[in-house]
């Protein structure tokens, strides 16, 4: 199945079932009860409710709704994390701006191809602003040497159970997380700088051509210097 994005504006919401795609709810009007898993919340119209995927989630709901549903085959899904715990999320800053343009364009075009960029800038915020402590540090040092043993000391867990909780946080062990933040990174410098592969590789923090070049290649299939010449990554402006 290829990628779409989904989004719909309903009038009530009922009935208990699952998912085999994450959604994110957004009450329009009026609060929304929502039992997902076994915890029951509340979603005021300041908030969005977000499910993961095969999450079992009943409500009986009457009022506009803004749903958003991923249709995805996760082909890409080693590059991004996938949350896999039900979120009450306060919209404020960029996450209303980005519901709101959601809403703007689904006026606008209900199957603009735009709206799935959208979706995802939405779910990196709602990374950012849900990551536990490591998992923030990793998205902001990845460049640096990070240990599991440094990640598992700031949740105050050992290491077997940190590794543990990690996967069932993000779907990822941590060293494959950090692998694929390094190389999302890396991905947007070939496209947008002339920097060197091997300037590159440091910048994302790899000490050695060699293992970077490894490293993109399991996640990507590619070769840094493939990636940037080909035509379909190319951007017109970059930076020296």
């Amino acid at each position: 199945m290829s990628e779409q994005v989904h989004i719909r504006v309903y009038h009530e919401c009922k009935g208990q079932h699952t998912h085999d795609f994450p959604q994110i709810l957004v009450p329009l009007q009026e609060a929304m009860w929502i039992s997902v898993g076994d915890t029951e919340y509340e979603v005021t119209p300041q908030e969005l409710c977000f499910i993961p995927i095969g999450m079992l989630h009943e409500c009986n709901y009457y009022g506009k709704l803004l749903a958003i549903n991923l249709f995805d085959n996760m082909s890409d899904r080693g590059e991004v994390v996938m949350i896999s715990n039900p979120l009450i999320v306060s919209m404020r800053g960029q996450i209303v701006q980005l519901v709101d343009l959601i809403q703007a364009e689904l006026k606008q075009n209900p199957d603009s191809t735009a709206v799935k960029y959208l979706y995802k800038y939405l779910y990196s915020k709602l990374m950012e602003n849900c990551a536990a402590p490591s998992i923030q540090y990793i998205n902001e040092y990845y460049h640096l040497p990070i240990t599991v043993d440094q990640l598992a000391k700031m949740e105050n867990y050992s290491v077997t159970y940190y590794c543990d909780w990690f996967k069932q946080q993000t779907g990822l062990s941590p060293s494959f997380y950090l692998r694929n933040t390094r190389i999302k990174q890396a991905k947007e410098l070939l496209v947008s700088t002339n920097f060197s592969v091997m300037e590159i590789a440091v910048m994302v923090g790899y000490s050695s051509n060699s293992t970077f070049t490894r490293a993109f290649h399991n996640v990507t299939g590619m070769t840094p210097k493939a990636y940037r010449e080909c035509p379909c990554f190319k951007k017109k402006n970059k930076v020296v």
